[in-house]
């Protein structure tokens, strides 16, 4: 590349910035999705985002995810008692999505789309389940589970109920509706972007100039104000258990009645059509079964 950089000088000159996210596939296989940016390093202010050395190019940063993609594993145990090697596979792939193929489209925006269009995707996104895979089990119904994500996704589900109740594999329930998957949606290193606090700061300081342009008084402006950045739990959820248990089943037996109420109307506009009348229209709500039925 032109210049040799010891490895003990090379965090002196170059910093490696990333950001990571979590692709559900409909086939309910995650892809991760990652972002990496070669930085340079202002020996002022090691926080500021500096241009990189002209060394430091993307076929450098290609070339040393090929080299460590093959060289990484983390050991696993399970519950048979081997301990198992998890790698990465032969499918993987690196581009620099920060060229524009016309130019028309400056990096940081085809970098967001980009990552916005895996980012928005869940494990319930991977099928037709609408929210039934949007939050934590905490009853496993097979049957119910399989006609609202299909065969495939429900057995994923379920053997990551099984698999939880293993020794060593306890925590594996938690995730069960993210099939297995415990990892952040999104993560990134510090300083590949604006910090939550950058931006509050900024939020703040347009709202100000909001008010000083409507004639209004800005209540940060004033030195005696006290920012209080402390949060203390005081409690989530239902009072009791048995709330949250009742709440949770009458979900599930909403759901349930609406899976039923269009299984009826669907099998009412079967005949309909049979017999030469219009269709029923579906409501959208289990409300609407009797009415529907009746008519």
């Amino acid at each position: 590349m032109g210049r040799r950089v010891p490895t003990s000088r090379l965090r002196d000159v170059l910093r490696v910035s990333y950001i990571k996210v979590a692709e559900f596939q409909k086939r309910g296989l995650v892809h991760l999705h990652i972002v990496a940016r070669l930085d340079g390093v202002d020996p002022e202010d090691r926080d500021r985002i500096a241009a990189p050395p002209s060394w430091a190019s993307a076929a450098l940063l290609r070339s040393a995810f090929a080299a460590a993609v093959p060289a990484v594993g983390v050991e696993l145990s399970s519950p048979d008692g081997l301990l198992r090697v998890a790698q990465w596979g032969a499918q993987w792939d690196a581009s620099d999505v920060s060229a524009a193929s016309d130019g028309s489209v400056a990096a940081g925006r085809r970098t967001a789309a980009y990552l916005s269009k895996y980012a928005t995707k869940t494990a319930g996104g991977s099928a037709a389940s609408g929210w039934a895979l949007a939050r934590r089990i905490r009853t496993l119904r097979v049957a119910w589970l399989r006609r609202q994500v299909g065969e495939h996704l429900a057995r994923m589900v379920e053997t990551a109920w099984t698999l939880g109740a293993e020794p060593g594999l306890e925590g594996l329930r938690r995730w069960a509706h993210s099939l297995g998957h415990p990892g952040h949606l999104a993560t990134k290193s510090r300083r590949y972007s604006l910090t939550l606090g950058a931006l509050r700061q900024a939020r703040r300081s347009w709202r100000a100039e909001q008010r000083r342009a409507a004639g209004e008084d800005d209540p940060w402006a004033d030195d005696a104000a006290v920012r209080v950045g402390e949060w203390r739990y005081v409690a989530r959820g239902y009072a009791s258990l048995g709330d949250a248990a009742l709440a949770e089943r009458m979900a599930e037996q909403h759901a349930f009645a609406l899976a039923e109420y269009r299984d009826q109307i669907a099998r009412e506009n079967a005949f309909r059509a049979e017999v030469g009348l219009p269709p029923v229209p579906a409501r959208g709500s289990s409300r609407g079964m009797s009415r529907a039925a009746s008519a």
